[in-house]
C-alpha cells in the first residue's frame, strides 16, 4: 500500500519498496489556500521520508523491538493491505513500546487521511519521548491538514525549538498565526520561512497579509510591487493592491490597479463594480457606467439584481442620464426582475423621473407600488415628496404620517412632515414632530432645525 522512501533504524535496511505505492500524504484540493504548500512534491517527499530515523536525536528501539521492526514492520509497510498494516502496528505499539512504533503508526494513519488517529498516535509518541522532533513536526502537520490551526501552533514552535525549523515549518506557523489574528507573530514566521524559500509566492503573500493586519500598508505594497513585477498575470495580486490603496484612501491608484486587472481580462463582477464605485468617487460618471455595464455583461445578464446597487449609487449622486442607461440595461436583461427587486427598480426610476421633470409619470408608478404594498415606506416617502412639491399638502401629510408608523423610517418621516407644516407656518406642531424625530434618532442638523422652528414659533406668538 504505502510507502516510498522508507528507511530502517540503525543498520537495518528496508526491503525493496513497491514502486506503485502512493507517495503523498493527504493531498489537498487545488482550490484550498494551503494547496500549493501542502501538495508541493518536495514537501510530500519529506513527509513520506519521515518513516525513517535520526538515531542521534530520537528514541531507541529495544533489541527485541528492533528485530520485530526488521522482520515484521518493514515488510508490511510496502504492503497494499492497509488494514493489515494498521492491525500489525496496533498490536506492537502498546503502552510500554518504543515511541518509534507509535510514531510509525501515526504516519500510517496520516497517509490514510485518518487525521484524528494520526494525531492521537503522534501525541502518544511525544508523551513517551517529549523531544521527539519528527513526532512534534508531524503532529503539527496533521493538525494543520485537519484545519486545527490554533492547536498546531504549539507543536510547530516546539519543532523549531528542537532544531527542526525549515521553510515549510515556519511557513505553516505563519499561516496558523495569521488564522488566529496573531499578525505580528505571523509576520515573524513568514520572514523566517522566506530565508529558507525566498521565492515562495505563498509565503510572500502571507507576509503581505500579516503586514496588512498590523496596518503596515506601505510595507505590504512594497512586497506587492515586487510580486506584480514577477507575476503580472496573477489577478489576486492586482486585487489585493487595489484594496490596499483603498485602505490608504487613494482611490485613483486603486482604480489603476483594477483597470490593469480589467485589461488582463480577469476582472470579475465584484472587481468591476468596485471599479465603478471608485470612478464615481472621482466624479467620472461615464467611466463608472462603463464598468457597471461590463459587470452586468460578465454573467450575460442572468443576474440583473446585482446591478441595483450601482443603480442606487448613480441615482444618489444625481447621475440621471447614466442611471437611465443602466435602467435600460437592467430591463433588457435575459432574466427579468421580480418581486422586491422589481419594486426597487421602479422606485429608482421614479426618483429619476421626479428629479428630471417627469413627476406625473413617477407618481403614477409610486401609487401602483403603494397599492401592492401599503407599507412600502420608501414609496410612501417618495410619494409624499411629490405631493409636497406639487402643493398637494393633505396628500403629502397623509403619506408622511403613514411612513412615520413604519420601523426604520419614523425619524425621516417626522422631519419631512415637520417641513411641510413649517411651510404652512404651523411651527408648534412642526416642533413637536421634530422632537419626536430626535427621540427616535438624534441628529445635530435636525436639532439646529428644531431650534430655528422654535424661534420662529416664539416670534409668531409675539
Amino acid at each position: 500500500m504505502l510507502l516510498l522512501g522508507v528507511s530502517a533504524p540503525c543498520s537495518v535496511k528496508a526491503e525493496k519498496t513497491n514502486t506503485s505505492a502512493p507517495n503523498n500524504f493527504a493531498p489537498l484540493a487545488k482550490d484550498h489556500e494551503l494547496a500549493s504548500v501542502w501538495n508541493d512534491a518536495d514537501f510530500q517527499r519529506r513527509l513520506v521520508g519521515s518513516y525513517g530515523f535520526a538515531s542521534e536525536v530520537e528514541p531507541k528501539l529495544q533489541p527485541d523491538e528492533l528485530e520485530k521492526y526488521r522482520t515484521v514492520v518493514i515488510p508490511i509497510l510496502t504492503n497494499s493491505d492497509s488494514k493489515k498494516i494498521v492491525a500489525t502496528l496496533e498490536g506492537l505499539a502498546n503502552s510500554k513500546a518504543s515511541a518509534v512504533l507509535d510514531f510509525t503508526l501515526g504516519n500510517v494513519y496520516f497517509q490514510r487521511e485518518d487525521l484524528t488517529n494520526a494525531a492521537k498516535h503522534f501525541e502518544m509518541a511525544i508523551l513517551k519521548f517529549p523531544d521527539y522532533r519528527r513526532a512534534q513536526k508531524n503532529l503539527a502537520f496533521a493538525l494543520v491538514r485537519d484545519g486545527k490551526y490554533a492547536e498546531s501552533i504549539k507543536p510547530l514552535t516546539r519543532t523549531i525549538a528542537l532544531g527542526g525549523g525549515d521553510g515549510k515549518v515556519f511557513g505553516l506557523l505563519g499561516f496558523a498565526c495569521l488564522s488566529q489574528g496573531r499578525n505580528v507573530s505571523a509576520e515573524a514566521a513568514y520572514r523566517q520561512a522566506l530565508v529558507f524559500e525566498p521565492e515562495n509566492l505563498d509565503f510572500k503573500l502571507g507576509l503581505v497579509k500579516s503586514a496588512v493586519g498590523t496596518a503596515n500598508y506601505d510595507y505590504a505594497l512594497s512586497i506587492l510591487d515586487e510580486l506584480i513585477k514577477q507575476y503580472p498575470d496573477k489577478d489576486n495580486l492586482w486585487t489585493l493592491q487595489a484594496n490596499l490603496f483603498i485602505q490608504k484612501e487613494q482611490p485613483a491608484k486603486a482604480a489603476i490597479s483594477l483597470e490593469m486587472l480589467r485589461r488582463l481580462g480577469k476582472a470579475n463582477v465584484q472587481s468591476l463594480n468596485l471599479l465603478g464605485d471608485l470612478y464615481m468617487a472621482q466624479e467620472s460618471r461615464d467611466l463608472a457606467l462603463g464598468a457597471y455595464i461590463e459587470a452586468m455583461a460578465k454573467d450575460n445578464g442572468q443576474n440583473p439584481a446585482k446591478a441595483l446597487r450601482p443603480a442606487q449609487i448613480l441615482v444618489s449622486r444625481g447621475a440621471w442620464g447614466e442611471a437611465r442607461e443602466l435602467f435600460t440595461k437592467i430591463r433588457a436583461s435575459a432574466t427579468p426582475l421580480t418581486g422586491a427587486d422589481d419594486l426597487k427598480l421602479l422606485k429608482l426610476e421614479s426618483k429619476v423621473a421626479m428629479s428630471t421633470g417627469a413627476g406625473a409619470k413617477a407618481i403614477e408608478t409610486l401609487e401602483q407600488i403603494i397599492q401592492k404594498d401599503p407599507l412600502d415606506a420608501e414609496a410612501l416617502m417618495l410619494a409624499g415628496d411629490y405631493y409636497a412639491k406639487n402643493n398637494q399638502k393633505e396628500k403629502a401629510e397623509f403619506r408622511y404620517r403613514t411612513a412615520s408608523g413604519i420601523a426604520g423610517y419614523e425619524a425621516d418621516a417626522y422631519v419631512k412632515h415637520a417641513q411641510l407644516l413649517v411651510q404652512s407656518q404651523k411651527y408648534i406642531e412642526a416642533a413637536e414632530l421634530l422632537k419626536k424625530a430626535q427621540k427616535v434618532k438624534q441628529r445635530d442638523n435636525v436639532q439646529r432645525y428644531l431650534e430655528k422652528v422654535e424661534q420662529l414659533g416664539r416670534t409668531a406668538r409675539s
